[in-house]
């Protein structure tokens, strides 16, 4: 049996939006249903997805595994070893689940190389729509905090694209949970043709902001949608911003001493319910 993934249900979700139809439409019923598929055998879940085995065999080796059986073993083994946390969960848990599981994810080679190029900066343009606004303010606001020059720019039109110069190194940080509009992608391929590096914090795997993007960073897709107010889904990308932020400090002690100066907030499970509350409720 190939290594199966200790964070195999994580990494369905986040490679959802890069398979076939089918494939995806296997993905999903399986991370909303693994008790389902761990009690039934191949037939019995083909049936209940209207699908063939043959679909759920190519499923199981599109992640890596030699069939259903090692597959269904693999995720046995994983829905295992979380199960005691179950019995403990209350209304933040899909929340808590977002943030653990975007921790558990981040590409720790992704994020040193993240961190590095963002410390040679002189200055960052931070891009997001939506429910991404607050992750793009909350970096934002701790950039300034650590001294590094940070802009948040909420209007999309070409007329309004930033002049990249040579004079000072600039790079773009773009935020995606659940949309990106298409002035917002016309402006960062300008950007890019102006040879402007692009960092991308994306929820999953957001194949047109792959294409533009230097590095990526990925937050984990809820597990249960998009939950009260969103929160579950704009969680987890507050963790990984957060996480780019710790990484940058490494790269020079003075940072981490601005930033501590400016009574920096610990980042909690409370903290980002009340950023988000502020937001989707003004």
């Amino acid at each position: 049996m190939s290594h199966p993934d200790v964070n195999l249900l994580i990494n369905i979700r986040n490679s959802s939006s890069g398979l076939s139809p089918i494939l995806g439409r296997v993905g999903h019923f399986i991370t909303e249903n693994p008790d389902y598929v761990m009690r039934h055998t191949i037939s019995e879940l083909a049936d209940s997805i209207e699908t063939s085995e043959g679909s759920i065999t190519r499923f199981c080796r599109a992640f890596g595994f030699k069939g259903f059986s090692d597959f269904r073993t693999a995720l046995a083994m994983e829905q295992g070893a979380a199960r005691p946390d179950q019995d403990n969960q209350d209304e933040m848990s899909a929340v808590m689940s977002s943030i653990r599981d975007s921790n558990a994810i981040i590409d720790s080679k992704e994020l040193q190389s993240a961190a590095v190029w963002l410390n040679q900066l002189d200055q960052v343009a931070l891009y997001a729509v939506g429910t991404a606004v607050p992750v793009a303010l909350f970096l934002q606001m701790n950039l300034l905090r650590m001294g590094k020059a940070a802009s948040f720019i909420d209007r999309f039109y070409p007329t309004t694209l930033p002049l990249y110069g040579t004079e000072q190194k600039t790079g773009i940080i773009v935020v995606h949970t659940e949309q990106a509009s298409a002035d917002l992608l016309q402006m960062l391929a300008q950007a890019k043709h102006q040879g402007v590096e692009i960092l991308s914090i994306t929820r999953g795997t957001f194949t047109p902001l792959g294409r533009l993007s230097d590095r990526n960073l990925q937050a984990a897709v809820a597990l249960k949608g998009e939950g009260e107010f969103g929160f579950a889904e704009v969680a987890g990308s507050m963790m990984v911003a957060d996480r780019l932020l710790l990484a940058l400090e490494e790269q020079d002690e003075r940072y981490a001493a601005c930033r501590k100066s400016q009574q920096k907030s610990i980042f909690s499970i409370e903290s980002v319910a009340n950023k988000l509350s502020e937001y989707f409720m003004s």
